[in-house]
């Protein structure tokens, strides 16, 4: 989810992880908003962390992600409440602005609050806490099976139809361009191919599966250059990103 590209998580010990990581294999995200200080949040949070436990096979939920959103006065009572009740899931560090845009996104008005969205942003269910209290595991099972479509890659695979150098410098470019965007991703710069470059005329548009990756990837042709626009999500980048990297080994 583009909100939280390149944002770090923070897990009960204090630790924190890149979310990039962390939800890497995940198709669904279940935002908990909740705070210690809230009692209906203490009465539901270990309702919430059985659920969760119990559906972390695939296929039964393991592939829906809690990302715990807190509304804690201090550092300290969030590290406490997750210790205290909370699921094996991570939250946004305290403090950090992410939540309050999140906050704000999902358009919360009181707690606690279960938000479910697919990895991309779409939503899935706008009150999984009442899900959650209906169904049990089955909610995250049921949230799993609402995920968007996984993202298809397939197209990558042209280029091992080239020859090794061609593929090669190929995969370089194409890694080149597209961790560009992933790193910033509202830079137009980035986003934007300009099929009269030297290197790519030479490079990367003579390889087979070179347009057909551009192309899958979301990017339009636009006179004389290829450009990315915003709405394409970055978890989709990312995906093919992964898979064009995976042929530099």
């Amino acid at each position: 989810m583009d909100i939280l590209q390149g944002k770090e998580l923070v897990n009960k010990s204090g630790n924190t992880i890149l979310a990039n990581h962390a939800l890497k294999d995940k198709t669904v995200i279940a935002f908990y908003f909740s705070a210690h200080w809230c009692p209906p949040c203490r009465q539901f949070t270990p309702l919430l962390a059985k659920a969760y436990a119990a559906s972390r096979t695939k296929g039964q939920g393991g592939n829906v992600e809690v990302i715990f959103v807190s509304s804690d006065r201090t550092e300290s009572d969030l590290q406490s409440y997750m210790k205290e009740s909370h699921g094996d899931w991570l939250a946004i560090p305290f403090d950090d602005p992410v939540a309050q845009t999140l906050s704000a996104k999902f358009g919360v008005r009181g707690i606690p609050a279960l938000k479910i969205v697919g990895i991309d942003g779409s939503e899935i269910s706008a009150d999984g806490r009442e899900e959650v209290m209906s169904l049990g595991p089955a909610a995250f099972a049921q949230w799993e099976k609402l995920a968007p479509a996984c993202i298809d890659v397939s197209t990558v695979k042209l280029l091992n139809d080239n020859p090794e150098s061609v593929r090669k410098e190929a995969v370089d470019i194409l890694v080149k361009l597209l961790s560009n965007v992933v790193r910033d991703p509202n830079n137009i710069k980035y986003r934007q191919v300009k099929l009269s470059n030297k290197k790519i005329e030479e490079n990367l548009l003579p390889a087979t599966g070179a347009f057909e990756i551009l192309f899958s990837v979301g990017f339009e042709e636009d006179d004389d250059k290829l450009i990315l626009p915003l709405a394409v999500s970055i978890s989709k980048v990312e995906k093919f990103l992964d898979a064009i990297q995976s042929l530099q080994s």
